[in-house]
C-alpha cells in the first residue's frame, strides 16, 4: 500500500515494525482480529496506531485505543503527536468524570460513586443551567462548542490532566468539551473499563456517533483483558456497605417497606444472613462457596418471611433509593443511593448463572469483615460484544496463544510473534535454586536466607536496582529488619503524586526501588539505560489457592483440561515476564534479572533462566564485560 510506504519514510520505522503493520492491516482486511506479541521497547504503541489508523481510513472506520490505566495515556499521546502531522488525524484522550469534572471536585468529599450517578448529576446541573435555574453548572457554557476550543482539543490531543487545569481556569468544563469534540474525532483513547462495561460503552458510542461495527479497537497490554473483564462483571456486598445503607435509610426517614419492617430492620436481616452464611468460618478457613439462592433462603429464615416477601423488600429499597437520588439531585448533590446499589447487587445474585458465576462468602477476623461476592468465571462471554468490532490486541506476554484465545474467545484471529528485537546477550536471567516463597516452605529460616542473600547483592553491586515481591506482606516481612540501605518503597494504594515523587527519587539515584509484581512498578513504567540494570524478583507470584482460583482451575479443566495452567501458571508467568520487561527497553540497554525462587523452572519455555552461583560470579562478569566495551 502506498500509504504504508509513505509512513515508513516519514516515521522512520524499523523493518520488524513494517512487517507487523503489514500483517495487522492484511489480517483486519480478511475480517479477522489481529493478535501481536511484541517485546517491551519494540514500539508497540506506534505499530498499533499506524496500522489501526491506516485500516480505519481505508475502510471508513474510527479508531478506539483502550489502555489499562490513565497513566499509560501519556506515552500514547506522545506517539499520536509524532504521527499526527502525516495522517492529519483528529484525536481526543478521554477519562471519566471523577478526573475531569470540576463540579464533582467542588461538591463532594466522598469518592464512592457509580458512573450512572455522576452522569445523572451532570445532566441535572446542565439542565438547570440551560433553564436558568439556580444551582446550574457554571462550567457548562457556549465555550464548550467554540470552534477554537474544539479544534484545539482535536488537533493537540491534550492530556486530561493538562486540559482540566487549563479549561477549569477559563471556566469551561473539560469533560463536556472533550465529549463534544469527540463526535468529530477519528481516534479516541480511553481506559478499558469505559468500553468493556456495556452501559458505559453505549454512552461512548452515542457520544461518538458510531456503532460497534464502525470502529477498530486497539487493545494495549492485552494480557490484562481476561482479568479486567472478570472484575467489571464481578460484584461484592460488604459489611461496611450494609452500614452505609442503614445510615442512608435513617437519614431519609427509615420507612416501613413491609408490615412491621423498616429499611434499617431489613439491613439487620441481611447482616444476620451474612453471619449465618459465614457459619463455621474461622482464622483457618476464611471463605467458602455457597449457592446464590442461599442468600435469599437465609434472609427468609432470619426475618420469618416468605421468599417472595424478601424479593418485594429488595424491590422496595430500590424504589426508595431512587427517591433518595431525586432528593439529592434537587440539593445539587451527586444522586447516588447506597440502597439502590445494594438492591441491584442482590437482584443480580438472585438470577446469576451458576455455571458462569460463583458465590463466595468471606470472613476475616470479626464479623465486620464478612462479605459476599459474585465472581465471574468466564470472561469470554462478557467479551462477546467486543468481538463485534475488529480488534488489534498487543502485548509482550500473550503466549501461550491457545490459552489466551480460550480465555478471551477471540478464536477468529491471526497471530504474529515478532520475536526478540534486541541482542540476547544484553539480558541475563538467573534463578536461585535454594530459595522459595512457597507457602509451606516460607518459614522464619527461609526469611533469614532471603535477607542474607539480598543484603549480599545490595552490598556487592552498585547498579540501579529494583526488587519486586509477590505481595506487600512478603515485602514487609523480608525487609523489616534489613538495615543500612536506602529503600524507596511502593505503598498500598499509593496516590499518583506520591508515586511520581518515588520515581523521581529513584531516577536521581537515591535508593533501591521496592515494589510488588502486578503493581505499577512491574507494568507500564519506562526505565531505560542506566536507570535500571539489576532486577530482583523475590518469589514467583502464583495466585493464592483460594476458592476463586481453585474454581477457575476446575472450570477450565472441564472445558479444555489442565485448568491449573489457566488459574495458576499463566497468571504467574505473565507477571514475571512483565516485570522482566522493565529492564531492556532499547538496543543499548543491558541488565541482569535474578529470580529468587526455585520454582522459576516451572515457567519455561516462556521464561528461560539458568541457575545462579552462590558467589555471583556470572553477574560480576556481566557488568565487568560492559566496562571493557
Amino acid at each position: 500500500m502506498e500509504e504504508i510506504k509513505d509512513v515508513y519514510g516519514t516515521v522512520n520505522l524499523r523493518t520488524y515494525q513494517k512487517s507487523a503493520i503489514d500483517f495487522i492491516i492484511k489480517t483486519l482486511g480478511k475480517g479477522l482480529d489481529a493478535i501481536l506479541q511484541a517485546p517491551t521497547g519494540s514500539g508497540k504503541t506506534l505499530m498499533m496506531l499506524i496500522s489501526g489508523i491506516i485500516y480505519a481510513k481505508n475502510n471508513e472506520k474510527k479508531v478506539l485505543y483502550l489502555t489499562r490505566t490513565n497513566s499509560q495515556q501519556k506515552n500514547i499521546r506522545k506517539e499520536i503527536l509524532n504521527i499526527q502531522k502525516f495522517f492529519g488525524i483528529k484525536a481526543v484522550i478521554m477519562q471519566g468524570r471523577t478526573n475531569m469534572c470540576p463540579m464533582y471536585m467542588e461538591m463532594e468529599k466522598e469518592r464512592d460513586f457509580t458512573p450512572e450517578s455522576l452522569s445523572r448529576m451532570c445532566s441535572s446541573l446542565k439542565r438547570k443551567k440551560v433553564e436558568h435555574v439556580d444551582g446550574g453548572c457554571p462550567y457548562f457554557n457556549d465555550e464548550i462548542k467554540n470552534p477554537q476550543n474544539v479544534n484545539f482539543i482535536l488537533d493537540n490531543a491534550p492530556s486530561p490532566e493538562d486540559l482540566f487545569i487549563d479549561f477549569t481556569k477559563r471556566g469551561i468544563c473539560p469533560y463536556e468539551s472533550v465529549k463534544y469534540a469527540m463526535k468529530d474525532a477519528e481516534l479516541v483513547v480511553m481506559p478499558y473499563a469505559y468500553f468493556i462495561s456495556p452501559d458505559m460503552a453505549s454512552t461512548v458510542m452515542y457520544n461518538w456517533r458510531v456503532s460497534r461495527e464502525d470502529i477498530v479497537i486497539l487493545i494495549d497490554e492485552a494480557h490484562n483483558l481476561p482479568d479486567i473483564a472478570r472484575n467489571v462483571f464481578s460484584m461484592q456486598i460488604t459489611w461496611n456497605s450494609i452500614g452505609l445503607c442503614e445510615k442512608e435509610a435513617v437519614e431519609y426517614g427509615d420507612p416501613e417497606i413491609l408490615s412491621g419492617i423498616r429499611i434499617s430492620d431489613f439491613m439487620e436481616i441481611i447482616r444476620m444472613s451474612m453471619i449465618d452464611l459465614a457459619e463455621n468460618l474461622n482464622e483457618n478457613t476464611v471463605e467458602k462457596r455457597v449457592n446464590f439462592r442461599d442468600i435469599y433462603d437465609f434472609m427468609a429464615i432470619s426475618s420469618r418471611k416468605r421468599p417472595e416477601d424478601i424479593e418485594y423488600m429488595i424491590d422496595a429499597i430500590e424504589s426508595y433509593g431512587e427517591n433518595i437520588e431525586n432528593l439529592k439531585e434537587q440539593k445539587n448533590r451527586v444522586p447516588m443511593s447506597h440502597l439502590k446499589v445494594l438492591s441491584r447487587k442482590l437482584s443480580f445474585m438472585q438470577f446469576a448463572h451458576e455455571e458462569r458465576y460463583i458465590c463466595i462468602v468471606k470472613k476475616e477476623g470479626d464479623t465486620e469483615t464478612i462479605s459476599i461476592e459474585a465472581f465471574c468465571l468466564d470472561p469470554s462471554i462478557i467479551l462477546e460484544e467486543l468481538r463485534k468490532s475488529r480488534t488489534i490486541q498487543v502485548s509482550a506476554t500473550i503466549e501461550p496463544l491457545w490459552l489466551y484465545r480460550n480465555m478471551t474467545g477471540f478464536e477468529n484471529s491471526e497471530y504474529l510473534d515478532i520475536g526478540k528485537v534486541f541482542p540476547s546477550e544484553n539480558l541475563m536471567v538467573l534463578y536461585d535454586r535454594e530459595l522459595t516463597t512457597k507457602y509451606d516452605e516460607f518459614d522464619i529460616e527461609e526469611i533469614k536466607n532471603y535477607r542474607k542473600k539480598l543484603q549480599n547483592i545490595f552490598t556487592k553491586f552498585t547498579q540501579r536496582t529494583m526488587v519486586l515481591f509477590p505481595s506487600f506482606r512478603i515485602l514487609e516481612i523480608i525487609t523489616k529488619e534489613m538495615k543500612g540501605f536506602d529503600f524507596l518503597v511502593e505503598k498500598r494504594e499509593m496516590k499518583a503524586q506520591e508515586f511520581q515523587k518515588l520515581m523521581k527519587k529513584f531516577n536521581n539515584g537515591e535508593g533501591i526501588l521496592m515494589g510488588v509484581m502486578g503493581g505499577r512498578l512491574s507494568e507500564g513504567i519506562d526505565l531505560p539505560g542506566k536507570l535500571l540494570e539489576l532486577l530482583i524478583i523475590v518469589g514467583i507470584p502464583f495466585p493464592k489457592p483460594d476458592i476463586k482460583q481453585r474454581t477457575l482451575s476446575s472450570y477450565y479443566s472441564s472445558l479444555y483440561g489442565n485448568g491449573w495452567q489457566y488459574a495458576f501458571l499463566y497468571p504467574a508467568t505473565v507477571k514475571v515476564r512483565q516485570a522482566i520487561g522493565r529492564l531492556i527497553r532499547s538496543r543499548n540497554d543491558r541488565g541482569v534479572v535474578i529470580i529468587m525462587d526455585n520454582r522459576a523452572e516451572m515457567l519455561s519455555p516462556e521464561i528461560s533462566a539458568i541457575p545462579i552461583s552462590q558467589d555471583l560470579t556470572e553477574i560480576v562478569g556481566f557488568f565487568n564485560e560492559e566496562k571493557t566495551r
